[in-house]
């Protein structure tokens, strides 16, 4: 472990373990770190007190598990939009309802946040002929293959919200970002929004979205993502109408593990050959 060059962070391994290792001087010849996932927010700190000082450079696992979060994104947006909650109630009760069905074209996908997961959600979105917008920190200089028609930023967040006929959320878990989507944003959108998260679970005030789709003030909600993980048993999330839950397993496919494997090992390769790394992370920032 002394000769150690490169330490790979696997949740659910602790996080202070990670740190002792670096400032106990357990592994001193370290120079690089990579986290396995795409959320490296339990180990923000690490991040910021010791391999920030330390000048070692931190990767993670962006863009290794985007394509299966777009196709999560998309059948939560069908799911209402096909009123499929409906039609499994028809079938139950053995009810012929020929009710007129909506379609995604033209609709608008209001991107939270515009990483990987975001731009590989707009690649899906645009097939289907939704109109794309997008939300971020930094406005300027969007890139990929689906550029958004507009894009927000912070202080217009209400617009953005306003603007939206399903909302994609994958902000990643900061200070700045934590509870981002709560009552305001709720009371800004349309009644007949559909917010979707899978990004981190503490971006959303769950008591916010509970109290938002009990007295119908947006049409529906999927979430992948909860501030607290597993999801309580008491969680008044259990017992919302018109909720689409999951445990967290939106990205566990099978091939999940050779995908951040994948990623890890091309993070590995460039730091080898002395280039850039491939997906690295701004240690200030968080993510």
């Amino acid at each position: 472990l002394r000769r150690a060059e490169a330490l790979l962070w696997v949740p659910p391994t602790p996080p202070p373990v990670l740190r002792a290792l670096l400032v106990e001087g357990h592994a001193p010849a370290v120079r690089w770190c990579h986290g396995f996932y795409a959320g490296v927010d339990p180990i923000a700190a690490i991040a910021r007190e010791v391999l920030l000082p330390a000048g070692i450079p931190l990767s993670n696992g962006r863009g290794a598990f985007s394509s299966s979060l777009a196709e999560y994104a998309l059948m939560a947006a069908l799911h209402f939009n096909k009123q499929v909650p409906r039609c499994m109630a028809n079938r139950a009760a053995g009810r012929w309802e020929r009710f007129t069905m909506n379609v995604l074209r033209g609709k608008t996908l209001g991107l939270l946040g515009y990483g990987s997961i975001a731009r590989a959600t707009a690649k899906l979105a645009a097939a289907f002929g939704m109109r794309i917008i997008a939300l971020r920190r930094n406005v300027g200089g969007e890139a990929g293959e689906v550029v958004p028609e507009a894009t927000y930023g912070y202080d217009d967040r209400a617009a953005f919200f306003g603007a939206a006929d399903f909302i994609v959320c994958s902000l990643p878990a900061t200070g700045e970002t934590r509870h981002f989507v709560g009552a305001a944003a709720f009371e800004a959108m349309k009644e007949s929004a559909v917010f979707i998260s899978l990004g981190r679970g503490d971006v959303v005030d769950e008591a916010a979205l509970v109290a938002a789709l009990s007295r119908g003030r947006i049409c529906g909600a999927a979430l992948d993502v909860f501030e607290q993980e597993p999801l309580p048993a008491e969680s008044p999330l259990w017992r919302c109408e018109r909720l689409l839950l999951t445990a967290h397993n939106a990205d566990l496919t099978s091939d999940y593990f050779e995908a951040g494997w994948a990623t890890f090992v091309a993070n590995a390769e460039a730091a080898a050959a002395g280039r850039p790394l491939l997906t690295p992370v701004d240690k200030s920032a968080g993510y």
